[in-house]
């Protein structure tokens, strides 16, 4: 039997600058794995080890995802070595956090669910044909990814200036 860890998602702060955070720790109070870094901690499951460890990196990649779209639609984000930009909201990271945690209990379909994130992370762009040879709960699946992968601030001061200034 593997031993039981918790799954959480937290807002921290290092530096003056918030992120967010998917971990997992063995201690009840998750407080304690971070200090004084952790501000908030808004999601916490228990898992086994290797459950824990798999939906982490779930949840990380789709956050990468998402990080890596942002940038090549121009948009600018505070960066941070330990986590996540703050300037994510917090309904697209728990949405994120809720969706693979819950996915997790059918390993079949989470096989599944693995595979159309790692085909997502290669494709780089929402792409509808996809989508075109799924069927069920895997079609039902992907149209939520990408929902949440396809997210965009409306804040406009969160976009780089696209300079219309002819070259010559």
């Amino acid at each position: 039997m593997t031993k039981s860890v918790n799954l959480y998602l937290a807002l921290c702060v290092n530096d003056g600058n918030g992120f967010w955070v998917v971990n997992f720790t063995e201690e009840e109070d998750i407080f304690n794995s971070l200090g004084s870094k952790l501000l908030e901690c808004y999601r916490k499951e228990l898992f086994g080890l290797e459950g824990a460890i798999e939906v982490k990196e779930a949840i990380n990649t789709t956050l990468d995802i998402i990080s890596y779209d942002l940038k090549l639609d121009q948009y600018k984000l505070e960066n941070s070595d330990t986590g996540y930009s703050s300037e994510i909201p917090i309904n697209i990271i728990e949405d994120i956090f809720d969706l693979w945690a819950f996915n997790y209990s059918n390993q079949i379909l989470w096989k599944k669910y693995i595979g159309l994130l790692k085909f997502r992370k290669k494709v780089k762009t929402n792409n509808y044909y996809i989508h075109m040879g799924l069927k069920g709960e895997t079609y039902e699946f992907s149209l939520k990814l990408d929902k949440l992968i396809g997210f965009r601030s409306t804040n406009s001061s969160l976009r780089f200036k696209k300079s219309n200034d002819l070259m010559w």
